[in-house]
């Protein structure tokens, strides 16, 4: 049968237990050097006293007691010197055998493919080649070094924080990542399996080190990409449900989020209203002032819109330069004192565009129901339509609802929708 290599560990423990025999071997040689002394004495004590009743007996016994105590002498020798033979032969087998396993477990840690380190009060008192070359010191440079000296400072707290943690008794995880401060100043990453081990009689921190730094740039350019894929589909979905000019919902999008909005007041048994703004003699702006004011003039107005409803109202770009307001959970009277803070504040101050100050005013035509039917969009479109026009014929810069102008009207409620 094969015999299995043994670790150093293990041939530590033998050797010890090889030394343990030896020891014995002296104390038994010594307990009978001490009963020869003890017997010796007493025969020359006896032999001293006169009148002793032992006198007789060892008077008798003299002829016998130098050869015997010799004999005795040299058959405890022999068979000490035998026992002490084997056991030296077996502690030299012991530390050739030990001797052998460090050899073997050193060149396995020197030409390992990971770097191996061995930490004694955060001191590196052990390191293998492979090791060296990741940081690019020397293995003699990093002797006796601190082990903390070559961990990033960013990552410092966070493992002395996993090593407080298991000096405590908590249940901490053996394996875990962080950067190395290289010879040359760079960094890299490198992933670490801890283990305690006993080491020149000492428990002491190996650890497996594997340098990671491509992964982990690896593992950053996809994230990267992830992340920019996922910006690019986000301005692609804003692209194709925006208004490119003025930043508003688009004309599917904001009818889309209208019927949405529809369907929920008619589970939910709230009122929708919408509010259909369009801008006040626009064709003669582009015609006089040329297109780019014009763009200058629809988006202003837009911005001035959105700043008049509320963050979860709708304000798309239904056409041209007609706006499409929805205002979920609003009554009419509510849309209707919305659309003139939206017609006052638009009207209030001229455009400012590179061609100068162009007046601006909005005619707003709102429709509301109070209870909306699934598919009743197209209705209420038509209501504010029709309520827009009605705007104009009264002379636009106004607002008309369903039964005409509009008069002073209730503050707009802004009630939340649940």
């Amino acid at each position: 049968m094969t015999n299995t290599p043994k670790t150093p560990q293990q041939a530590i423990d033998q050797r010890d237990r090889m030394r343990r025999r030896e020891y014995r071997a002296i104390a038994i040689l010594l307990a009978v050097g001490l009963v020869f002394w003890m017997v010796q004495s007493l025969v020359n004590y006896s032999m001293a006293r006169q009148g002793s009743f032992v006198k007789p007996l060892v008077t008798h016994l003299l002829g016998y007691h130098s050869l015997l105590i010799t004999f005795l002498g040299i058959l405890c020798f022999v068979c000490y010197a035998l026992y002490i033979s084997k056991i030296l032969v077996d502690v030299r087998a012991a530390e050739r055998e030990l001797q052998e396993s460090e050899e073997r477990h050193r060149l396995l840690t020197d030409n390992s493919l990971t770097g191996i380190y061995i930490l004694q009060d955060a001191k590196l008192v052990y390191v293998n080649e492979r090791l060296a070359e990741i940081v690019g010191y020397s293995r003699e440079e990093l002797s006796g070094k601190s082990f903390w000296d070559f961990v990033h400072p960013d990552d410092r707290h966070r493992l002395k924080d996993t090593e407080a943690a298991r000096h405590m008794g908590r249940e901490v995880g053996r394996q875990y990542e962080f950067r190395v401060i290289c010879k040359d100043g760079g960094t890299k990453w490198v992933q670490v399996l801890d283990a305690s081990i006993p080491y020149q009689g000492r428990i002491s921190n190996m650890g497996n080190v594997a340098d990671v730094t491509d992964r982990k740039l690896s593992e950053k350019e996809r994230e990267q990409l992830i992340a920019d894929l996922m910006a690019a589909r986000e301005a692609l979905h804003f692209q194709a449900t925006h208004d490119h000019l003025t930043g508003l919902l688009n004309r599917p999008e904001t009818l889309h989020r209208i019927q949405v909005e529809l369907e929920r007041a008619a589970r939910e048994k709230h009122a929708v209203a919408v509010i259909m703004a369009d801008l006040d003699h626009f064709k003669q702006i582009n015609d006089n002032f040329g297109h780019l004011a014009g763009d200058a003039v629809l988006t202003e107005a837009a911005r001035r819109i959105v700043s008049c409803v509320r963050p979860y109202d709708l304000v798309g770009r239904y056409g041209g330069e007609e706006i499409l307001i929805a205002l979920p959970g609003s009554p009419e009277t509510g849309a209707l004192s919305c659309a003139e803070r939206i017609r006052s504040l638009v009207a209030e101050s001229p455009v400012a565009t590179p061609d100068g100050l162009i007046p601006v005013t909005l005619s707003l035509g709102v429709a509301a129901v109070e209870s909306a039917e699934p598919g009743g969009l197209e209705d209420l479109i038509r209501a504010a339509d029709k309520a827009l026009y009605a705007a104009k014929e009264a002379g636009r810069n106004c607002v008309c609802g369903p039964s005409g102008p509009a008069e002073e009207q209730e503050t707009y409620s802004g009630e939340t929708v649940v």
